[in-house]
């Protein structure tokens, strides 16, 4: 393989990120090419020391998606900076890949919980004010106030529950980019040792 095959395979498997990106990740691999020939390296020890540009690609979409989580937080971007990180290496597909699809569950279950006792509180609300009307036909009396206050309460903490719950996430938010981010370094970091 030559400098011109390596740009090509790297370009082709750099789709996904904005274009603006892909050339200036591209034109810094040409760079990097004229200032090893300028110390005296050979385009061949060049091309070994960065390995496969498909790996290499990963790595850097990896880390472009990473950065766009960082950036822009939502489901979509966490998840592409996920899955492109777990492609990265064995131990991730084996340990992150369940514990993240744990964690999105119960935080699923979470707010669904929430949703569900702000739902009951505020339907229960609703009909406490029409109690008077049908309470003939129980077999119990119940204060309506008491139900009315008994009944935003509950629709109060399902309110909290789920700013709680938020919360949570964009904190479990915050620890996944950083654990993605901490994983592509120790990967750099390890590709910077082979070169050596």
């Amino acid at each position: 393989m030559n400098e011109k095959q390596f740009i090509e395979i790297l370009e082709k498997n750099l789709k996904g990120i904005p274009k603006a990106e892909i050339k200036d990740i591209l034109d810094d691999f040409r760079e990097y090419f004229d200032i090893g020939t300028e110390r005296g390296r050979t385009r061949d020890e060049i091309l070994a020391s960065l390995g496969s540009p498909k790996i290499l690609a990963k790595q850097i979409k990896a880390e472009s998606y990473i950065k766009r989580a960082e950036e822009s937080t939502s489901a979509a971007n966490i998840t592409r900076a996920l899955f492109m990180t777990i492609g990265l290496s064995f131990f991730n597909i084996i340990f992150i890949l369940p514990a993240f699809i744990v964690i999105i569950s119960i935080l699923g279950a979470l707010f669904a919980v929430s949703v569900s006792i702000s739902a009951a509180g505020i339907a229960g609300t609703v009909t406490s004010f029409f109690y008077p009307f049908f309470d003939q036909y129980l077999t119990f009396t119940i204060n309506p106030a008491v139900l009315i206050f008994g009944f935003i309460g509950a629709g109060a903490l399902g309110i909290l529950f789920f700013i709680g719950t938020f919360y949570l996430s964009k904190l479990i938010y915050s620890f996944i980019v950083k654990y993605l981010k901490f994983n592509v370094s120790i990967i750099k970091d390890r590709r910077q040792q082979d070169e050596i």
